[in-house]
């Protein structure tokens, strides 16, 4: 088996990342470029460069794979500009609303919006591409603002005098902060308006507020207030976020304002989005029912992708509101079930590539885990080998097919007859709702990170009795908001980075 390899990758003057391949380098330039812009994200057509010994550690084009070696640094060049070479330095926004008079839903498009254009012109997608970001970004405001803040801001640098807004002042600055927020999240948490609120007396130090415990919490509370009747506006001109949440989208038995609201819980970027420009519902159930014909030919997966990608927003919409049952969802969609399209709906939904992200971060943190596993004892060490315990015991078929009927949620291996420890299963499945979803899995792996996936691309709770390992695999494998954690899996978490 190859060695994990480590690489260091430059994407601009002031953003390198570390890039994980735990099945060690792939066979050429080209597929370690493609596998470069799968993680990052990145868009337009990229060339690789690596730093040469030969000319003191400059940087020079990659043309062989034997170029890279584990620890390397490598260079990315955009072959072309593109609206947004990398997502996570300049996010794009949803276009948040349309209506039938462009002029009515202007004042939501910004220069931050990008729409997917297919081939014939005609939009394809419009969706936002990155998570909330670590350090808020506080935008420009008004000309005449921007003056009165840079007044206000040396004088507090000089004399430590803070400026008290005028309401005209503090409405504008409020409304293009909800403005901004909006691009990333329309439900934004306390934990995040604060993140705006520190942001914004950072830049601006005059609106630090005197007798507020950290400078920032009037702001905070005033942001609140006004992503709800932000919210509110939105929802009159038809944005699918915040209008599955309306009254008349309700039962009579969960008729009030705070009851049942369906918002982003587990860090979904694209949690419930608006349908592309020029598209309807009737639109997209005849594209749904067109791709169920594309899934019956040879060799069309280029056409399934295209009409899987029209198609989210309306498959989202699907799943947020009517939670239909999975026997029932995977006759409408039977093309999301199967690895690559769970691949492309978790990053539509997240941002973040699923299978290759788990594997690396399981190959980080492995050793840490058994060697947790293995020293537990007492209590503790008993429920693990409890759970270990049905997992290992084989069954015979019929026994097996009434335990996947009864199965909630699970995945299931078949070994044959007289199999030794190190030898690979017949197959690698999983079942949801007693429904067998996905079969002839490569191995448990994979299968976990598609059965993590699936909980995403069908807006599932996590089961009752795996809640801690899930929130393990989503807040820190890939950092789905993990900034907040239960005292269990940050007490785990400690021991893991020990």
């Amino acid at each position: 088996m190859a060695r994990p390899v480590k690489l260091r990758v430059i994407l601009a003057d002031d953003d390198a990342r570390k890039l994980i391949l735990p099945e060690g380098l792939p066979s050429s330039t080209e597929d370690l470029a493609q596998k470069i812009t799968e993680m990052f994200q990145l868009d337009g057509d990229i060339r690789l460069q690596y730093q040469d010994d030969d000319f003191g550690g400059e940087f020079v084009n990659l043309t062989t794979i034997t170029d890279v070696q584990d620890k390397g640094t490598l260079k990315v060049i955009f072959k072309t500009t593109g609206q947004n070479q990398t997502a996570a330095s300049t996010p794009a926004c949803l276009m948040l609303c349309q209506a039938d008079d462009s002029a009515s839903v202007s004042s939501f498009e910004t220069d931050d919006t990008v729409l997917l254009s297919s081939p014939d012109g005609s939009v394809q997608s419009t969706s936002r591409s990155a998570p909330w970001p670590l350090v808020f970004p506080i935008p420009c405001f008004s000309y005449d603002s921007e003056i009165i803040l840079q007044q206000a801001n040396a004088e507090f640098h000089e004399n430590r005098t803070r400026l008290s807004p005028s309401p005209k002042l503090k409405s504008h600055i409020l409304e293009v902060l909800a403005e901004e927020i909006i691009k990333y999240k329309a439900y934004p948490t306390d934990l995040d308006l604060n993140t705006v609120a520190e942001a914004l007396i950072n830049k601006h130090p005059c609106l630090r507020e005197q007798g507020s415990y950290n400078g920032c919490y009037g702001w905070k509370i005033s942001l609140k207030y006004k992503m709800a009747n932000f919210r509110t506006k939105l929802r009159s001109v038809g944005c699918s976020e915040v209008s599955i949440n309306s009254m008349k989208n309700k039962r009579q038995d969960q008729y009030h304002a705070a009851s049942n609201i369906k918002k982003p819980r587990r860090a979904e970027v694209n949690y419930c989005p608006q349908h592309p420009k020029g598209e309807t519902s009737e639109s997209l159930e005849r594209e749904r029912v067109d791709l169920l014909a594309a899934i019956k030919k040879r060799n069309n997966d280029k056409v399934v992708k295209e009409k899987m990608e029209r198609t989210f927003s309306y498959r989202r919409q699907e799943v947020v509101q009517e939670k239909p049952m999975i026997a029932e969802f995977k006759s409408r969609w039977p093309a999301l079930f199967n690895v690559d399209e769970i691949n492309t709906e978790f990053m539509r939904i997240t941002t973040v590539p699923l299978e290759f992200k788990f594997l690396a971060m399981l190959d980080q943190y492995a050793d840490s885990l058994m060697k947790l596993f293995q020293s537990k004892g007492g209590v503790t060490g008993r429920t693990i080998k409890n759970i270990m315990q049905p997992i290992s015991q084989d069954c015979d078929w019929v026994n097996a097919k009434e335990a996947i009927e009864q199965m909630v949620m699970g995945i299931y291996i078949v070994r044959s007859e007289g199999h030794q420890p190190g030898d690979k299963p017949v197959d690698v499945g999983i079942v949801i709702e007693g429904t067998e979803v996905l079969c002839s899995l490569k191995n448990v792996a994979v299968a976990v990170a598609m059965l993590f996936g699936l909980t995403y691309a069908l807006n599932l709770s996590y089961p009752r009795e795996l809640k801690a390992t899930f929130e393990v695999i989503q807040k820190v494998f890939f950092n789905l908001d993990g900034q907040k954690l239960s005292p269990k899996v940050q007490a785990l978490k400690n021991k893991m980075l020990e």
